[in-house]
């Protein structure tokens, strides 16, 4: 059985022009070894949206614990997909990662 995908939350800071809407959200993997030992946590991440709607420039903002959940986040915020807007965006989300309730 594959791991149980991760909530994402995102947080927009709101800038004088509207963001993007969301059209393609990425759920991240959970990771098999903080699933094996009951790990949760969270990961910030700043990134822009390009003007053709894909994300770039993703950067760590915090994580915790460090280290456990980084490349889930990271390879998550590089699947999202936006509607194109013909402008750049920042923008910034939390990965929550939370055990399934049994």
């Amino acid at each position: 059985a594959s791991p149980p995908p991760a909530t994402a939350t995102a947080v927009a800071s709101a800038p004088a022009r509207a963001m993007p809407r969301l059209i393609a959200d990425a759920s991240p993997r959970y990771p098999l070894p903080a699933l094996n030992r009951k790990i949760e946590g969270s990961v910030e991440i700043s990134f822009t949206i390009l003007p053709d709607g894909r994300t770039g420039a993703a950067r760590l903002v915090s994580s915790e614990p460090a280290g456990v959940f980084d490349d889930a986040a990271l390879a998550a915020v590089a699947r999202l997909r936006f509607e194109p807007s013909g402008q750049s965006h920042a923008a910034r989300r939390t990965l929550n990662f939370k055990l399934p309730s049994r």
